[in-house]
């Protein structure tokens, strides 16, 4: 006996299949990574919605609430960089660079992801340009003689952007923080 599939069973299968396909890819890369991780999960609680109850899992990672490393690199190429480039004093420490601005910005991206909570790698990541980002700060900084008061108007211009594009304070205060952290690798070195 043949059976014809209708093209409703046809659909059923093709979202069966796509389901275990996608199941599968979590079960790939670790569920940590594809729902949050576990140890910053702070609250979990059941929504009933029309369509029934689920599962709505908040972290408390300022990453997560600044949009992860995505977030923090859009933030940072659309309104941080632009502002510190365009503030003279700032700028001339960027002359003569080998790394690019789009490098700077993505390994920045990653260390602030990381240092907020976020699931970058603080350092040895490399970029699709091949350039490996570096976690050491003086080694990074190295024959800059960065001031201290071009790293205090750093992190203020940061703050500030923040600000204008709505960030919590408190999260512009973890910001500067992690920035503050830098300070003693950057400067004069």
């Amino acid at each position: 006996m043949i059976m014809k599939q209708s093209s409703q069973d046809k659909l059923n299968w093709t979202k069966y299949f796509l389901i275990a396909l996608i199941c599968g890819l979590v079960a790939i890369d670790g569920m940590n990574s594809a729902i949050a991780d576990s140890d910053k999960l702070t609250e979990q609680r059941m929504e009933i919605s029309e369509s029934g109850p689920r599962l709505v899992i908040e972290s408390d990672t300022v990453a997560s609430r600044l949009g992860g490393y995505h977030g923090i690199l859009a933030f940072l190429h659309n309104f941080a960089v632009p502002v510190l480039l365009a503030d003279s004093e700032i700028a001339s420490f960027f002359g003569n660079l080998t790394t690019t601005p789009a490098d700077i910005e993505q390994c920045l991206a990653m260390m602030l992801d990381h240092d907020l909570g976020g699931s970058s790698r603080h350092g040895g990541a490399v970029l699709e340009s091949g350039h490996r980002c570096r976690s050491s700060m003086p080694k990074i900084h190295q024959g800059r003689n960065i001031p201290d008061q071009v790293i205090t108007k750093f992190i203020d211009i940061v703050a500030q952007q923040a600000e204008l594009v709505g960030v919590s304070q408190a999260d512009i205060k973890a910001i500067a923080k992690v920035l503050e952290r830098s300070r003693g690798g950057i400067r004069n070195k």
